[in-house]
Order: C-alpha cells, then sequence, then structure tokens
C-alpha cells in the first residue's frame, strides 16, 4: 500500500523549494522514470501534445490548450516559468491546481522521491511530477505538456505523446545545450519519438532541419511543417493579426509574423487531435499570454509590454515594431545569462531612446553596463534605479502620439503587467526569463 503523507499548501510550497531550480545534472532520465513508476506511470494514461523549442513553445501551449476546450473537452498544461505563484504551472482548462489538489499531490510525490534513492531531483521534476499526476486524476482529454530546457534529458520526456511540437530552434541556454544551433536542435529532437507526428515551426536554419530531419526518418515519424505558401496575410498591426491558411481564415491577438508561425504549428497539431475548424478559430482567437506584445495603458500613453530577451525574440519584436512608424520610448532590463549584447544590437535602432533598470531578479545586468553599451552603439540612453519610475517617464515622452515599451526580460515584464485575479502566495523560486 502506498504511504501517504498529509501535507499542508505551505508545507508543500516549502518543500518543493526546498530542491534547487535545476538539480543535479543528469545524463540520462532514469531517475525520473523511477520516480514517475513508483507513481504508477499516469503519464502513460494520458493522450499528450509534448512542445519543446527556444522560442514560441508558451504561445503555441496556448493556441492548443484553448482550441482543445473550446472544442468542449478538458485539457491540461503544463508550462513554465511562473511568476506570482507556483500553482500557474499546472493549469486544467485554464483554472490553476487548487492549493488543496497541489498540496495532496506533493505528498504522494515527496514520498515516492524518498523511496527512489536519488538525490539531486529538481523544482522542475517534482512539478513535473505533480503535474502529471493532477492531469491523471482529473481525467483530461488532452494534456499540453511543454519542455523545461531541451528536451533530451528533460524530465518530460517519458511521455509517451500523440503528437510532437518543435518550435524555433535559436540560441539560448548555451550553458547546457550547446554553443551551435546543431547541438542545440540535438536536445531539442529528443522528444521526436517512433512512428509520432512531428510538427516543425517553419523556417527553421538548415543546420537544425538537417537534425530534426534525420531524427524523423530514424524513428520513421510523419514531419509536417506548415506550409507558408499556403498563408494570406489579411492584416497585422502591432496587436492583431488576421490571416488565412490553407483557405481558412484565423485570428490572433498575439501579434507579428512568428506568432503566425506558432499559430500554424497548433493548427496543425489540433488536426491531428481531431479539433473542429470552429473550435480551433475560437482557441486562437482567445488566446492571449501577458507580456507578448501587450498592449496597455500608463498615464494615457500606449505602453507595449513584450518579454523578448533572446536575439532570435528580439528579430521578431523588431520585425513587427518596423511596421508601426510611431517613436519608441524604452525601458529595457536583460539578464546576464542572456546573449543581450546581440539581442540589444538587433533592437536598440528601433528605439528613440531607453531607459535601463536592474534589480527586478538575481543575475541582471547592470543598468549602468547596458547604459554605456547602449550609448556605444549610438542611442540616447539612461539608467534608472526604479522600474515604475522608469516607466513614468518612458510613458511621459510617448504622450499621445508615441509607444512606451518594456522589454528585455520576461520576468520583469510580467512583474508590471497587471496581477493574477487571483490572490496569491508570490515565489520565492528562481527564474531565467
Amino acid at each position: 500500500m502506498r504511504k501517504e503523507t498529509h501535507m499542508t499548501y505551505e508545507q508543500a510550497f516549502e518543500y518543493v523549494g526546498s530542491f534547487t531550480k535545476s538539480g543535479t545534472p543528469v545524463k540520462d532520465l532514469i531517475r525520473f522514470v523511477i520516480l514517475m513508476r513508483l507513481l504508477g506511470n499516469p503519464q502513460n494514461e494520458l493522450k499528450i501534445v509534448h512542445v519543446a523549442g527556444t522560442n514560441g513553445k508558451g504561445s503555441v501551449c496556448e493556441y492548443i490548450s484553448n482550441a482543445v476546450k473550446a472544442d468542449n473537452k478538458s485539457v491540461g498544461k503544463f508550462t513554465s516559468p511562473y511568476i506570482e505563484c507556483i500553482e500557474e504551472r499546472i493549469q486544467v482548462n485554464g483554472k490553476y491546481i487548487s492549493r488543496p489538489a497541489f498540496a495532496l499531490l506533493c505528498g504522494q510525490v515527496k514520498n515516492a522521491v524518498e523511496q527512489t534513492g536519488f538525490d539531486g531531483f529538481s523544482q522542475f521534476e517534482i512539478l513535473c511530477a505533480i503535474a502529471l499526476l493532477y492531469f491523471y486524476k482529473e481525467q483530461v482529454n488532452v494534456a499540453v505538456i511543454e519542455t523545461g530546457i531541451g528536451g533530451l534529458l528533460d524530465c518530460t520526456n517519458v511521455v509517451n505523446p500523440a503528437v510532437s511540437v518543435i518550435t524555433s530552434v535559436d540560441f539560448d541556454h548555451t550553458d547546457v545545450l550547446g554553443d551551435t544551433l546543431a547541438e542545440i536542435a540535438r536536445h531539442k529532437a529528443g522528444i521526436i519519438k517512433p512512428s509520432v507526428p512531428c510538427i516543425v515551426y517553419p523556417g527553421q536554419a538548415k543546420e537544425v532541419m538537417r537534425v530534426i530531419d534525420d531524427k524523423c526518418r530514424e524513428y520513421n515519424c510523419e514531419e509536417i511543417i506548415p506550409d507558408m505558401s499556403r498563408v494570406q496575410m489579411l492584416h497585422m498591426d502591432i496587436t492583431d493579426v488576421f490571416f488565412s491558411y490553407k483557405g481558412m481564415n484565423y485570428h490572433l491577438v498575439m501579434s507579428g509574423e512568428h506568432q503566425i508561425k506558432n499559430a500554424l504549428c497548433a493548427i496543425e497539431a489540433c488536426r491531428i487531435l481531431n479539433i473542429e475548424y470552429s473550435s480551433v478559430f475560437t482557441g486562437l482567437e482567445r488566446s492571449a499570454l501577458r507580456a507578448r506584445m501587450e498592449e496597455v495603458s500608463v498615464n494615457g500613453a500606449v505602453c507595449i509590454i513584450d518579454g523578448s530577451h533572446n536575439p532570435s525574440a528580439m528579430r521578431a519584436a523588431e520585425k513587427l515594431l518596423s511596421c508601426d512608424k510611431r517613436k519608441i520610448h524604452a525601458v529595457v532590463g536583460m539578464m546576464a545569462n542572456k546573449d543581450w549584447q546581440t539581442a540589444l544590437k538587433i533592437i536598440l535602432p528601433r528605439f528613440e531612446d531607453v531607459i535601463f533598470v536592474d534589480g527586478f531578479m538575481p543575475g541582471c545586468v547592470p543598468a549602468s553596463q547596458l547604459t554605456r553599451f547602449a550609448i556605444e552603439q549610438g542611442v540616447r540612453a539612461t539608467a534608472c534605479g526604479d522600474l515604475n519610475s522608469a516607466i513614468s517617464q518612458a510613458a511621459l515622452k510617448a504622450g499621445t502620439k508615441d509607444i512606451a515599451m518594456v522589454t528585455g526580460s520576461l520576468y520583469l515584464c510580467l512583474l508590471y503587467t497587471s496581477p493574477s485575479p487571483r490572490d496569491r502566495q508570490k515565489s520565492r523560486m528562481p527564474s531565467s526569463a
């Protein structure tokens, strides 16, 4: 009989927080395989969409989840990072896991961890185990599972999906995944399973596609790359996109060419899941993530909140912003573990001026260092020690004719956007976004 441990929410929260973010580095998935075996392998009873990639994972997961929900099916979603509360990462039908359920399942996971004989589990592994147990107990029709870092050695890779999705692959987490696109792609392609359809974000670099193509051939997988020639652009501005794909119309409130490509991946995944077109249309139209070209009003000025934090995301943001002729007065903060120099070189020419901030997260680049870098690039730049003050200054400059913008770090952006309507305990655990 399985041992039961009763925990309060506070005890469960502290237990998860007792593990480091990354845990002890692994060369295989054996410790998590054993953990899930002790929990009864709930993942084997779920229809799963497994999503890996550098950028766009959150958007693809949101699109698919909302489409499944609109089709009157129950859907679980496991994503990262979380900002306001730990429960954000585990949702069923758009609702966070309840605190009592979180505590109950955490107790079960704690017992299983103690039985494994392994030390060095990560926060991510613990949360993933809780999520898979929760989705099983809730008997969801579909579970959408986002990888943490990579894919090959990511604990989510114990799942046997109905469909795999690889979003845009680019440089990020190079200290873990390698410093070439081919090495990074090898980790992302690690989620490809024998005979499981794999949907691939269109327009990937050649070296990325070579890795994915080879893996799909090796595993006899149907490789599905959305056909961009079947896309017709109807309208796009900073906050809305209307397009058609294979003769069917769609509307997105997360804008940019990259979001169209993310949506195409979701559309193809939904086709495999047998989701009706009307549900896909509704799901895509209802999908909105905080800090993805999110428009808010600050003292009467238009302010765009966008969490782009690596070169590829900045390229996408810059391309979209170039469609708007208004001047942009920016507030920027960046993490030192990102390629912030390259990212800034991409986006800085689009700014009229920029205020740099720091102190929003351990490991962020000093505002003074960012300021010096921007000035060397010929951009007017200052440093400010307070985020709210910096945004107020940018909004004042923007007035009613220009745009204020906050970007550079997802964590920075989410600190400023409106909080969740639910009263939640703030996270004390680290993030790197």
